[in-house]
């Protein structure tokens, strides 16, 4: 019986090692002989362009530096309550758009797709931007989690603060590390997401993350 087109997600911050097994997750289906596609689903800006050169020009978005070389945005939409409440809404159109021609539509054509990132991490960035920790129980919040598709898995890799600072540490230049650190905690909680600690052998991990994922 062939096998159902699944949606397989690795969630995380910054930094716990989700491209690397991303890339081991595609290549044990592709061993398997499973129609699998990679995508990036974090966030894409379609309607929301001329509302994010606005707050670049307002002053609602700043750019700064990692570790001195890597660009950093930081959107700062909190200061506008006009901002924080029209901003999630074109996201939303704009992810829907998004995962409508990159994840649904491949799926009718028999592909599995695996990601890294999808609508928690948004969601995270959102209330990052907008200082609202409980946008998911907002009405924006919960139509985000209607995009999700059938047949889906998610997995959150998790790793202590230390040990990804020491992998990444342009990441101690992050003013918003700590408070994403802590939401993404908060999250794999409140909707049981399976964490896996991603500090142990790579063997181990990837066989954790099939296992969970059942490929």
């Amino acid at each position: 019986m062939k096998q159902k087109p699944m949606f397989i997600c690795i969630t995380g911050i910054d930094g716990v090692g989700k491209t690397t097994h991303v890339n081991l997750i595609l290549e044990h289906l592709r061993e398997k002989g499973i129609k699998c596609q990679y995508k990036w689903l974090r966030f894409h800006h379609y309607f929301s362009l001329p509302l994010l050169a606005f707050c670049r020009v307002a002053g609602y978005t700043r750019v700064s530096t990692l570790g001195g070389t890597q660009k950093c945005s930081y959107h700062e939409f909190y200061r506008s309550k006009v901002v924080s409440f029209v901003y999630p809404w074109i996201l939303l159109l704009d992810t829907a758009l998004s995962t409508t021609t990159k994840v649904y539509i491949p799926m009718l054509f028999g592909n599995t797709i695996v990601c890294d990132r999808f609508v928690y991490d948004t969601l995270i960035d959102l209330a990052v931007a907008t200082k609202d920790p409980e946008i998911y129980k907002k009405p924006v919040g919960k139509l985000f989690f209607l995009l999700i598709p059938s047949n889906s898995k998610f997995v959150m890799l998790t790793v202590d603060k230390q040990t990804i600072l020491s992998r990444r540490p342009e990441l101690r230049d992050d003013a918003t590390f700590d408070e994403k650190y802590e939401f993404y905690g908060r999250l794999a909680e409140i909707f049981g997401i399976v964490s896996i600690s991603n500090v142990t052998n790579i063997s181990n991990v990837k066989a954790q993350l099939l296992f969970h994922m059942g490929v």
